[in-house]
């Protein structure tokens, strides 16, 4: 054997040794998902994916996770709020109207790697269940547009008081200041 092929089989040797395992580096991957992908569905209660092993469920509101669902028109549904149950994650949601939905996902593995994609189903409708109400943007857990909504007009009311109080006393200050110069 020449030197060259002793230093080829060296390195040969040291790239497969290298080189990642079959299954045991491989990640989690989207094996399921509710409703499923590109299917016709007439009732929606939550949505949610299934990976190909556990979910790194660090406790917190499943913080890290993303499970969003728009409507054609841009509107999102669901309150943001993603739970973790092994190799599922779901949300509750309650869609609007009959039409096209896309959900996008973010999940992470149990080894620490985020699964991402998304996937659309149409939703024919159903006349029994609570009509949802969409939102323009998407909903965060814990936090309702809603009523972030509602409280935005008390802010400004609340905040016109105390402006014209803190002008008040300024020029009340002033005003005495001014007079008292006066006096010298």
């Amino acid at each position: 054997m020449d030197i060259r092929s002793v230093v080829l089989a060296a390195c040969v040797g040291l790239g497969i040794a290298a080189a990642p395992g079959g299954p045991a580096s491989a990640h989690a991957e989207l094996i399921g998902s509710s409703p499923t992908a590109d299917s016709s569905v007439s009732q929606v209660s939550e949505v949610s994916v299934t990976a190909g092993e556990e979910l790194l469920d660090i406790g917190k509101n499943a913080e890290g996770f993303v499970l969003s669902v728009q409507d054609s028109d841009g509107l999102y549904y669901g309150d943001g709020c993603v739970t973790v149950d092994g190799d599922t994650a779901s949300m509750p949601v309650s869609l609007s109207a009959a039409g096209n939905y896309m959900v996008t996902y973010r999940v992470v593995s149990n080894d620490g790697h985020p699964v991402e994609g998304e996937f659309s189903f149409t939703f024919t409708g159903d006349n029994t269940a609570t009509q949802g109400v969409g939102s323009v943007e998407r909903p965060t857990c814990g936090k309702s547009a809603a009523a972030a909504a509602d409280i935005t007009p008390w802010i400004g009311f609340a905040t016109v008081p105390l402006i014209l109080g803190a002008i008040w006393i300024v020029i009340r200050t002033l005003g005495k200041r001014k007079s008292e110069d006066h006096l010298n």
